[in-house]
């Protein structure tokens, strides 16, 4: 087993709107969040570890003496859900497709990285599929919606109706570009970004998985240079050059080392095609 994860390296939290608070979890760099209501408040991202989860359940209390409603996953990637274990007791969300990502292989490969026993890992204890409202009194409700696949297949976005605000997940990255993976849907990324901005106002604020708050028109504009890079994708794939070949004979939107972990899945998906549709025939 590797080095101990550093446990409880979490800051302090900060206001980002009225009842709704943010708190970066390093190493990761990862923003944590805590949806205030009269009644109940939710927590959206778990952090890095089970122990980093139970110092981030234990530093809501920091803030308010609500009882927790839920805690939401946006997405299964280990610094937003490998801390559900820290919540027990507690509704756990996300997206169906969480669950069998947290119970793979490829999950306890990371957690023996990140120095723990991929048995302490937690599983959300309830799935969804496309949307839900969590109550939270006073007339604040937390509305949790899968707009669709982008970094991952099961990102989730978080919407704030009476603070003008969304919390999106790795969907949008301001402390640096967007991050591609092998998971990641690169040519429907734009489309579920366009489903974010269309939640949006001009004054709304977007809360991103990494990095400060952003406006509808930073989301714009990430979701032009995402689109690029699936055009580029698909270019390249028409012309058959590999994956070692695509950093010299295309033109990135997106620094090439954000979009490499990707590479391969999304090449494979041009290649692969839509499927056509078929009649039933006897």
């Amino acid at each position: 087993m590797s080095t101990p994860f550093p446990a409880a390296k979490l800051g302090d939290w900060h206001a980002v709107a009225q009842g709704v608070h943010v708190l970066v979890a390093e190493p990761a760099g990862v923003n944590l969040a805590l949806v205030v209501g009269s009644d109940r408040a939710v927590v959206v991202d778990a952090g890095s570890s089970p122990a980093q989860g139970r110092a981030l359940r234990a530093a809501v209390g920091s803030v308010t003496d609500r009882p927790l409603a839920a805690v939401v996953a946006t997405h299964w990637h280990h610094d937003h859900a490998f801390g559900l274990a820290g919540f027990a007791g507690v509704e756990t969300i996300a997206h169906e497709s969480v669950r069998p990502r947290l119970a793979s292989a490829a999950a306890a490969e990371e957690a023996d990285r990140l120095g723990f026993a991929a048995t302490e890992l937690a599983l959300p204890t309830r799935e969804l599929a496309l949307a839900a409202a969590l109550d939270l009194g006073g007339g604040r409700r937390v509305e949790v919606v899968h707009l669709g696949r982008g970094h991952t297949d099961g990102d989730l976005v978080l919407v704030v109706p009476d603070a003008d605000l969304v919390l999106a997940g790795d969907l949008v990255e301001s402390a640096g570009p967007p991050s591609y993976g092998a998971d990641s849907w690169a040519h429907e990324w734009p489309a579920t970004l366009d489903g974010l901005i269309g939640l949006m106002t001009a004054t709304t604020r977007a809360v991103p998985g990494h990095g400060s708050p952003v406006d509808r028109e930073f989301v714009f504009e990430q979701r032009g240079r995402v689109a690029a890079v699936s055009g580029e994708i698909s270019r390249l794939a028409g012309l058959g050059v590999s994956a070692e070949q695509a950093e010299s004979r295309g033109t990135w939107a997106l620094p090439f080392d954000a979009v490499r972990p990707g590479l391969d899945t999304a090449l494979a998906q041009v290649r692969s095609g839509p499927r056509r549709p078929t009649l039933p025939l006897a």
